[in-house]
């Protein structure tokens, strides 16, 4: 198949955005950019109406009609998309959360995406207050009903997922701030990582080392074996790692260390965060102590618990500091700050990681191209889409950019 480079300029903005495009027949390239986009089979009208403007080079328009006038963008490609990343299983077919939600508000409403790893933002679904306890909202042009926000429970979201709630309706899914829904401390707040989906899939029991392990998979393309460098100094593994696995201190120095060097001195962002009782827990944390629950803190008592080398780090704060900006995981591309305190300074930085454009590039990539980005002219789509992505900070023109590029295919 030939391909040619077209150029076009970028909507709203003079920068120049490379988008390659397959010689196919239009009719054929106007039903897999509904297909690629929306899960859908284009009807004869739907082809035909796409057919035209595709050979009248509105493709970028056709696109966002589809996207816009179908809520299978919404409601399945993006959240099939993002879901995965809400569970270590890495599975599509669990419920709508608050973490899922927040990722496909963010590439609806075109904001900044990478917000969603720090900011004080989170979508929810609004209506009408109704109920004895005024303790639902009903969606009146909808027909629907679902309970309010709680931390506790993600019934709001479940709800509204079986009542087929339309994701791209901007009346009842609707941006708001994460202050007294998620958490009542404003210092929690870190965009998907104080949020209950978020929580409940990385913060029960364990170190919270899930948390960053799964973004690294999930935001970076990136197992933690892939990171591992044994050259970077350990003074941050904590002290429940063992220093001679085995018996033998050389599989620490030439296995272990190579992830728990970076990975601890990274993780301090999270020590202040817990999932119990089915709620996030940040900064007050209960153990009992004589039969009496006593409030301790801000660090969870389970980051500490395990002393298997008594030398190693006691967390005593949620410092953390990226030993990863040289050597051989420099090419990630972190952002500019190095050291920080909690996740919302962690977020920060991550969102102006150059791997995280790369990596979600390639997922979309996959995900409406149908296969892995191996050839040299896939490579460079990637690439072209990454760094577009860079520049415009919008998840939903990666997703038009893909689907253009392997439209016809």
């Amino acid at each position: 198949m030939n391909f040619k480079i077209v150029i076009k300029a970028a909507i709203g903005c003079s920068a120049l955005m490379l988008a390659f495009v397959a010689h196919a027949e239009k009719r054929d390239q106007a039903k897999q950019l509904y297909s690629s986009l929306t899960g859908g089979t284009a009807n004869k009208a739907i082809a035909d109406k796409y057919e035209a403007m595709i050979a009248n080079g509105k493709v970028e328009l056709a696109a966002k009609e589809i996207i816009e006038s179908n809520e299978g963008f919404y409601n399945v490609t993006l959240k099939n998309f993002f879901t995965p990343m809400t569970n270590e299983d890495g599975s599509q077919f669990t419920s709508l959360n608050d973490m899922s939600a927040l990722l496909i508000g963010a590439t609806r409403d075109e904001i900044d995406f990478f917000r969603v790893f720090w900011d004080n933002i989170m979508y929810q679904f609004d209506g009408t207050l109704t109920g004895r306890n005024r303790d639902r909202y009903y969606l009146e042009d909808l027909d629907v009903t679902v309970p309010k926000y709680n931390r506790t429970k993600n019934d709001m979201y479940v709800a509204a997922e079986e009542g087929l709630v339309p994701l791209g309706n901007r009346k009842y899914f609707i941006q708001t701030q994460q202050n007294t829904y998620t958490t009542l401390d404003g210092a929690a707040i870190a965009g998907m990582f104080s949020t209950r989906g978020f929580a409940a899939a990385y913060y029960p029991a364990g170190t919270n080392r899930a948390a960053f392990a799964y973004f690294a998979k999930n935001f970076l393309c990136k197992e933690m074996e892939e990171l591992s460098d044994t050259s970077v100094p350990d003074f941050r593994v904590r002290r429940d790692v063992d220093r001679a696995p085995g018996g033998s201190a050389d599989t620490y120095k030439t296995y272990c260390v190579g992830c728990h060097a970076g990975q601890d001195a990274l993780g301090g962002a999270f020590a202040y965060y817990d999932y119990v009782d089915g709620r996030m827990v940040y900064a007050a944390h209960d153990v009992v102590v004589d039969g009496n629950a006593e409030i301790v803190g801000p660090v969870a008592p389970k980051i500490n618990n395990i002393n298997t080398f008594a030398d190693g780090k006691i967390t005593t704060s949620d410092s953390w500091i990226n030993l990863w900006t040289d050597g051989q995981n420099e090419s990630i591309g972190w952002g500019p700050q190095n050291a920080g305190n909690g996740a919302k300074d962690l977020g920060k930085m991550l969102a102006e990681t150059k791997q995280v454009r790369t990596c979600l590039s390639q997922q979309v990539f996959e995900t409406v191209c149908h296969r892995s980005p191996t050839s040299e002219l896939d490579k460079n789509i990637v690439n072209s889409i990454a760094q577009q992505f860079d520049r415009d900070r919008n998840m939903k023109n990666v997703f038009i950019n893909a689907a253009i590029a392997c439209m016809g295919e």
